[in-house]
């Protein structure tokens, strides 16, 4: 049963499902090492083109034992080059695979809504406001930028056609919706949040609402801009009745992997769960 509009969805862990396990089973997707389930396919990585093996769930006892986890599925997906694995949150994320993307709910304690915060807010010197279709070649410029530092950070070139094909796909999604950050004199906005309202995580059988990207152009009011724009995001998310989240990507070098980790540290900060993750090794 879904909360009453406005009110804070309940946690949502995002382990995997029974009902998954079953669908993976009836697919043929489901297979086992050691005895123990795993659920793993090939993988076409669009920006890289890279052919990986991509894990949806692995036993834990596996994860703990990532080397044999690792070496099995390559000897099993001998065209990969790669194997992409997710991690439940709960687990510790094994030695030998690098951090490649974290998930995490928006779930604010309780003094991060304190009214000592919102003199603060209301005297900011920008409004929020919902993006119409006229907007969409702004907020387009925006999400090309946020896939390209993406693909950068893993040390991929994301081509202008893919870039584009990906940003269209997005604008386009029925569930797509944008917030702007204007500022009174100035004639364009200086920074958006998107959203897919009906995001679903297929392994823990969950509805969600994804937080795309956040991007201020304005140094000086980002961290105020990026506030407002996570609770309207938060907001939108609760009267729907589903949790809000987003993901931290990890560059692949090791100053990157440090800058990603400290993001992941200040969001855990300000309220963000985490929920899962997934991380990535390469053929040895």
């Amino acid at each position: 049963m879904s909360p009453a509009p406005g009110s804070a969805p309940p946690p949502c862990a995002f382990d995997v499902s029974d009902l998954y396990l079953r669908a993976a089973d009836e697919a043929g997707e489901l297979s086992h090492i050691d005895g123990l389930p795993v659920v793993a396919d090939e993988y076409r990585e669009p920006a890289s083109g890279e052919l990986q093996c991509l894990v949806e769930y692995a036993d834990p006892a596996l994860l703990a034992r990532a080397p044999r986890l690792l070496d099995a599925l390559f000897r099993r997906h001998p065209g990969c080059s790669s194997a992409v694995v997710r991690i439940p949150a709960h687990l510790p994320a094994p030695s030998a695979l690098q951090p490649l993307l974290s998930y995490l709910r928006h779930a604010p304690p309780p003094a991060a809504a304190a009214p000592a915060a919102a003199p603060a807010a209301a005297s900011a010197p920008f409004g929020i406001a919902e993006a119409s279709d006229a907007d969409d070649e702004a907020v387009g410029r925006w999400l090309s930028r946020a896939i390209r530092d993406a693909a950068a950070d893993r040390g991929h070139t994301e081509t202008a056609h893919g870039a584009a094909e990906s940003v269209r796909r997005l604008l386009e999604a029925p569930g797509r919706r944008s917030y702007l950050v204007r500022v009174p004199g100035r004639p364009e906005p200086i920074g958006h949040a998107t959203l897919l309202t009906d995001a679903y995580d297929d392994v823990s059988d969950s509805p969600f609402v994804e937080l795309v990207d956040i991007l201020i152009d304005d140094a000086a009011l980002r961290r105020a801009a990026t506030a407002r724009l996570v609770a309207a995001c938060a907001d939108t998310a609760a009267a729907l009745g589903a949790p809000l989240i987003g993901n931290v990507t990890h560059p692949a070098d090791r100053a990157g992997q440090d800058r990603s980790a400290r993001v992941v540290a200040a969001l855990r900060r300000q309220g963000w769960t985490p929920t899962h993750g997934y991380a990535y090794a390469a053929r040895p």
